[in-house]
């Protein structure tokens, strides 16, 4: 029996565009669960603050006529929390906006996947999670890139065989950089302190999940020591960023960058071993990787290709788990996005990127 998922979208943008292209469009093999009907995928309602018009020019610039069998279009959010069609709410709005929407959606009874940051800060990472489980919904972080089949192979290749290929691991190293041009009007969210800008919420986030990931997989060590360095750009964000995670537990260190300075060309993971290394391509989209021993002789090599960004891959986890029942991803859990929230707080107090109290606070409002 196909189980189907009716999606309503908050934040009608690019990085929404881009996820409803994959859920909709992206027909590839990998999709084992969507090609075999067993998940059907279905936008069902486009929500926009600003203007319905401007939900339906996402609409006609994102869907084709095949998938648009009555999406309704609103013009406001109230209207699509009380959308009794929608399972699950997609909230790709600016940072700023993302604790309190998250707030609402959870209190109308609407399961959530929340585009990163999850939330400006630590407290309100645990406000929310308590606000799901008490309410018994589906609430997930969108950190995609922990769905990708790189991220998959690789920490099954480390975690789920009675030997790993590098021996005990001891540190993780990566970085995740773009050029982010002061004056691009496109720009305007990572220099501003009041959108919640800065690299580390916007892209270190990626560099810095690696570590965590892989070092701390269940969250279950002392939080680490944190060491952390930033050029601040003249609105008072960090703008390049480097941080140490020492966990003491078992004596790994994981070190990541971000740079709005310059693009990285170089491979965006290191995973160093007793007895070896893997080396990924890309922090945030990878679809490569190599892993060599203590010699640097090559052990394997191998790459993905799959349609569309590879976004696919997290909404059909979202889809499974639902289908199962499941109220958490059993593969990013919430205590994962609650332990990055606390490290991003910490990186974010030692450089000095401070918000307005407005963006920290932990009160809600109504929404309109």
């Amino acid at each position: 029996m196909s189980f189907e998922l009716n999606w309503g979208v908050i934040g009608p943008g690019r990085i929404a565009s881009t996820f409803i292209n994959d859920l909709l469009h992206s027909h590839d093999t990998l999709r084992k669960d969507v090609t075999s009907k067993k998940i059907r995928h279905k936008l069902v309602a486009i929500a926009s603050s600003s203007s319905v018009e401007r939900a339906r020019k996402f609409k006609e610039d994102s869907i084709n006529e095949a998938s648009d069998d009555g999406i309704k279009c609103y013009g406001s959010y109230n209207e699509i929390f009380n959308d009794p069609k929608v399972d699950i709410l997609y909230i790709a709005t600016p940072n700023l906006n993302h604790y309190q929407l998250c707030f609402d959606a959870l209190s109308h009874g609407k399961n959530v996947l929340m585009e990163k940051p999850f939330t400006i800060n630590y407290k309100q990472a645990e406000i929310l999670a308590k606000l799901a489980k008490d309410k018994h919904l589906f609430l997930m972080e969108a950190y995609w890139t922990k769905f990708l089949p790189v991220y998959r192979e690789v920490y099954d290749l480390l975690f789920s065989h009675d030997k790993s290929p590098i021996g005990e691991i001891k540190r993780v190293v990566s970085d995740l950089s773009f050029t982010f041009p002061r004056d691009d009007p496109g720009m305007e969210r990572i220099y501003d302190p009041s959108l919640g800008g800065g690299v580390t919420l916007d892209i270190g986030i990626y560099s810095m999940y690696w570590p965590l990931g892989f070092l701390d997989k269940d969250c279950q060590l002392t939080f680490p020591d944190i060491a952390a360095s930033a050029n601040m750009a003249d609105t008072g964000v960090d703008i390049s960023t480097a941080v140490i995670l020492k966990y003491n537990e078992n004596n790994t260190l994981g070190i990541a960058t971000c740079s709005g300075f310059f693009d990285n060309h170089s491979h965006g993971v290191v995973i160093n071993g007793t007895k070896g290394r893997i080396e990924v391509d890309d922090s945030c989209v990878p679809s490569e990787y190599w892993v060599y021993d203590e010699k640097n002789e090559p052990l394997i090599h191998k790459r993905f290709n799959y349609n569309g960004r590879g976004m696919f891959f997290e909404a059909d986890h979202v889809a499974d788990c639902l289908a199962r029942g499941l109220k958490e991803s059993p593969l990013h859990t919430l205590s994962h996005t609650i332990r990055m929230a606390k490290i991003l707080d910490t990186v974010r107090k030692q450089v000095g990127t401070i918000y307005p109290e407005s963006l920290e606070s932990t009160e809600t409002s109504k929404t309109k």
